[in-house]
């Protein structure tokens, strides 16, 4: 096996570890809602947890180590450093995982001294990126020109911005700056420049690394990327809440949000017509992912905007059909069209479940009629969020044991 897949398959399955208790978390979050003991722990930690160790060590190293297995079909030497650096950005990130759940943002009292853990860790798992991206700087242009690797270059872009607002929190938490609208505006820069950037450019960029397909394009190829890096960090204000928000602050996230919603819309089309050869069942789901959330983005561009402001259930049903439905779905059908030998039971079940679980969140999204809502409606929405960790459970099993038996 050559050294680029060894690194993707053993990546894969540390990845994979941590995304199944991140979920577990995200579980024992929703137990906690219903009134399940959670140990005494307090519910913005157990949220705060789950939300970073997803970001860390599943929607980072992931896409990072198909972007090493893209380098390194022309600069193999680039292994040794690569792997390394994705190994203490995995690390680091998991290191971050207790502090998180048991202090949050919140300092640790050591002898004399309040030392918040968890943002220096966030600080270390960031300066990883930076190791990262002057590593993928380095070798980059040995790689081909393709598709592909411009929306890796546009990813790790988006990666260095998004942490800019990361840095402010951290910031104006050191200078103690008491205000509101600094320190939202700073977190939730951070959270959509990384999820509408990072994430879904590098969701996509996979995507055109396996699809394989010769494209004639009628415009210049930069324009299927330019509307998304444009207009993502122009989203942030759609996160802060109502009493923050002005007309200026909404029409900026409104335009910023079109921007992105045309711009994948353009490659939903592209990519419709290039289906990598295999899984086209499994990659068929994840464009319908994709779909469903460029329609939710544009509704919050012409709808009201009390319907979307208003509703917490409809932001998180959002985040989970992007992040869930459409990137971590992407992931599964990217391994296994590159690891032909191993068993699709277990991708299988995660798109089962992922469709549960997005169900159960319509249900308390605020778009469906409270009268059609099932009596414990929200003991449906934590059963089905449970249903992602079985068939996570199951993938690492089928994948470990896959690759036990290559060597």
């Amino acid at each position: 096996m050559e050294q680029k897949d060894q690194l993707l398959q053993k990546v894969w399955l540390w990845s994979l570890l941590f995304f199944l208790v991140a979920a577990f978390t995200g579980f024992v979050y929703r137990w906690g809602l219903i009134g399940g003991d959670i140990l005494g722990l307090r519910m913005s930690n157990v949220r705060h947890a789950h939300s970073h160790l997803m970001f860390f060590n599943w929607v980072t190293p992931v896409p990072l180590v198909f972007m090493a297995r893209h380098l390194m079909k022309t600069a193999p030497e680039a292994y040794s450093s690569l792997k390394w650096c994705i190994t203490v950005i995995i690390l680091i990130g998991f290191a971050s995982y207790p502090f998180f759940l048991i202090y949050g943002y919140h300092p640790v009292q050591i002898g004399t001294a309040n030392l918040p853990f968890s943002v220096m860790l966030s600080g270390l798992v960031m300066i990883g990126w930076y190791w990262f991206g002057l590593i993928y700087l380095k070798y980059r242009n040995k790689a081909d020109s393709s598709l592909s690797q411009l929306f890796y270059d546009g990813a790790l872009v988006m990666l260095v911005v998004s942490s800019l607002g990361a840095w402010g929190v951290a910031v104006a938490q050191f200078g103690n700056i008491d205000n509101n609208l600094i320190s939202g505006a700073l977190t939730h820069f951070f959270l959509t420049t990384f999820t509408e950037g990072w994430c879904v450019l590098a969701a996509i960029g996979i995507f055109y690394d396996l699809s394989k397909k010769n494209y004639s394009l009628p415009v210049d190829k930069n324009w299927l990327i330019a509307p998304i890096v444009l207009g993502a960090p122009l989203m942030f204000p759609f996160g802060l809440s109502v009493d923050l928000l002005n007309e200026s602050l909404l029409w900026t996230a409104k335009f910023g949000s079109l921007l992105v919603g045309i711009g994948l819309g353009i490659n939903l089309w592209y990519m419709a017509r290039a289906l990598p050869s295999r899984n086209k069942v499994i990659w068929l789901f994840v464009l319908a992912m994709l779909a469903l959330k460029v329609t939710i983005q544009l509704s919050a561009v012409f709808l009201p905007e009390t319907l979307w402001l208003g509703q917490h259930g409809l932001r998180v049903l959002y985040l989970h059909l992007m992040l869930l439905g459409f990137v971590s779905t992407l992931f599964f059908a990217a391994f296994h069209t590159v690891n032909t030998r191993s068993s699709k039971a277990g991708v299988y079940l995660f798109l089962g479940s992922v469709f549960v679980l997005i169900a159960t969140l319509v249900l308390i999204s605020g778009l469906w009629p409270p009268a059609w809502q099932p009596t414990n409606v929200y003991r449906w929405v934590t059963v089905g969020a449970i249903l992602p960790s079985i068939a996570i459970a199951v993938e690492l099993v089928v994948a470990g044991y896959s690759r036990f038996k290559q060597g």
